[in-house]
């Protein structure tokens, strides 16, 4: 299908106006070139990357989002440039009345008869959405968030000629190949597609509300589904304060640090230990109720983690904390994130440098430093990174710049440690870890098992004349002193498997998590396992080279 001509010039006639011809004449299709609008007088002065955001701002609500979730990436851009880019914002007029109602009507029924009360006034308005004020006849307050119309057929056109670009930028630059921006663009896709489903946000919502429970003073809106659908979200009206407005939570009598301590615990448990976090924790999203409760708000960005994803990023944080390079490069290696051999000796210089002087170059904030060093060093040699672990690196980046602004003496690294160990044993000692430990050992045991078995086979054999052995006389009690030490062996690691098996069952039958007495008990006995299985071999190895 061929992309809209029209469109095409009118993102090539805004690329112009901000002084990108140049761009205009490599990436877009020279037969419309020629009706591209002269630069204007007003856009010459102002810098590249000023220009860039304007025009990424006037391009659309497609191009906006792409340039928000690049000003992420600070392995890739300059920071002058992601300075730029966090400027960027999805604020536009609301879409009148009359073409929003039809919308709400469709899933709510007529408004009359569901509604006491339904502003038509939206308190707030996006380039995906507008969000407006309603009462139900139960007396329920309610928000509903309602899609903007034919927004996603705009999204559509704008994400294949992104992805037209981009082929096309790769292809006429080796350089920009290393970037792979046709792959970001394609993710970009994923990403953008996933807001515009309604159902999946609400459906993030519930998952983040039921993973909290957990957690005192944290609340999730609730999602009234009877109302909602793919692009009608109707939620629970919470009221709370902007957790950056610090002097007002003071006034409602809060303690400011409580807060930063306990937002600090709703991310870290969201990324580590569920491994389904909020993308998106900027000031707006996050609300501090009078009565001391942390709100989050939409759901359209979630980072998910699986386990294996989870514990690289989990090292890699460890790694941060310890300033351990080593643990560092085999993380990155781990997660695809290969350095050239010319490369290796400076880059863990430059990664050792940015760990060390966290401290020194910004010592009230030294955590942040440490993350900006990391960063730093991924971009100069140009490496880029899986997209869920710089969504990551900037969730745990906002969490610190929330943490700071409430409380000063915030230190991420700091109140990090404890919990990185506690995750770490959580993890070792999780169900799902002990299971297939205890399925290992139960195979193992069941192989042993067997042995006997495969011993009568061959005894058989041997009575039937199924084997023909020429045994020395001389070798008859060597051989009668090798098969008593193997039997001892035997039952030596039957016993011992037993012992293993046994224990790992009373773990498995414990739904709660280990208490540190019962872990300790459990560490013993499988290290003693762990002792006489190495005993037996080194026994065997000398024994052979006896022989």
């Amino acid at each position: 299908m061929s992309l809209p001509i029209k469109r095409y010039e009118q993102i090539a006639a805004i690329l112009v106006k901000y002084g990108f011809e140049v761009a205009v004449a490599d990436l877009l299709p020279g037969t419309i070139q020629w009706r591209l609008h002269k630069q204007r007088v007003e856009t010459v002065k102002l810098g590249i990357n000023r220009r860039l955001r304007l025009a990424i701002q006037e391009l659309g609500p497609a191009f906006v989002k792409f340039g928000q979730i690049m000003s992420t990436r600070g392995e890739l851009l300059s920071p002058e440039l992601i300075e730029e880019l966090k400027m960027l914002t999805d604020k536009v007029e609301p879409v009148p009345w009359e073409k929003v109602k039809p919308t709400i009507e469709e899933y709510c029924g007529p408004i009359d008869e569901t509604f006491v009360y339904l502003n038509k006034r939206p308190f707030a308005a996006a380039s995906l959405s507008q969000a407006h004020h309603g009462k139900l006849k139960d007396g329920t307050v309610l928000v509903l968030k309602v899609q903007r119309p034919g927004i996603r057929e705009v999204i559509e056109t704008d994400l294949r000629i992104l992805k037209a670009i981009a082929d096309r930028a790769e292809k006429s630059s080796s350089e920009l190949q290393l970037f792979n921006f046709p792959g970001m663009v394609t993710d970009f896709s994923r990403q953008i597609l996933a807001e515009l489903d309604f159902i999946r946000d609400g459906k993030n919502a519930d998952l983040l509300a039921k993973n909290m429970k957990g957690i005192d003073g944290v609340h999730i809106p609730r999602i009234y589904w009877r109302y909602s659908g793919q692009r009608l979200l109707v939620m629970e009206y919470m009221k709370g304060v902007r957790i950056d407005q610090v002097e007002q939570i003071k006034k409602m009598g809060i303690d400011a640090k409580t807060i930063a301590l306990l937002g600090f615990r709703v991310y870290m448990k969201q990324i580590f230990e569920d491994g389904f976090f909020h993308g998106d924790p900027h000031p707006g999203n996050l609300l501090v109720t009078p009565k001391g409760e942390l709100i989050l708000l939409d759901f359209g960005l979630i980072g998910v983690l699986r386990p294996e994803k989870r514990d690289l990023l989990l090292k890699m944080l460890m790694a941060i904390v310890d300033k351990d390079v080593g643990g560092l490069i085999e993380v990155f290696a781990a997660l695809g994130i290969r350095v050239r051999d010319l490369w290796v000796d400076a880059f863990k210089d430059d990664l050792y440098l940015a760990l060390i002087e966290s401290g020194e170059h910004n010592s009230l904030q030294p955590d942040a430093r440490a993350f900006e060093g990391v960063v730093e060093a991924l971009r100069k040699y140009r490496l880029k990174v899986p997209m869920v672990a710089m969504l990551m690196i900037k969730v745990i980046a906002m969490v610190q710049d929330d943490g700071s602004r409430l409380y000063p003496d915030f230190d991420f690294l700091k109140e990090v440690k404890p919990l990185l160990a506690e995750s770490l044993s959580r993890r070792l000692l999780s169900q799902a870890n002990i299971r297939k430990a205890g399925f290992d050992i139960i195979e193992a045991f069941q192989d042993a098992k067997d042995l006997p078995n495969n011993v009568n086979m061959v005894l058989k054999r041997l009575s039937t004349g199924g084997f023909t052995f020429k045994i020395a006389h001389d070798d008859l009690d060597r051989l009668g002193n090798s098969i008593d030490r193997a039997s001892y062996k035997i039952l030596l690691g039957l016993v011992m498997a037993s012992i293993v098996i046994g224990m790992s069952l009373v773990v498995l039958a414990t739904q709660s998590v280990l208490t540190r007495e019962s872990f300790q008990i459990t560490v013993l006995v499988y290290a003693i396992a762990i002792f006489v299985g190495i005993f037996s071999v080194v026994q065997l190895i000398r024994e052979r080279d006896k022989r």
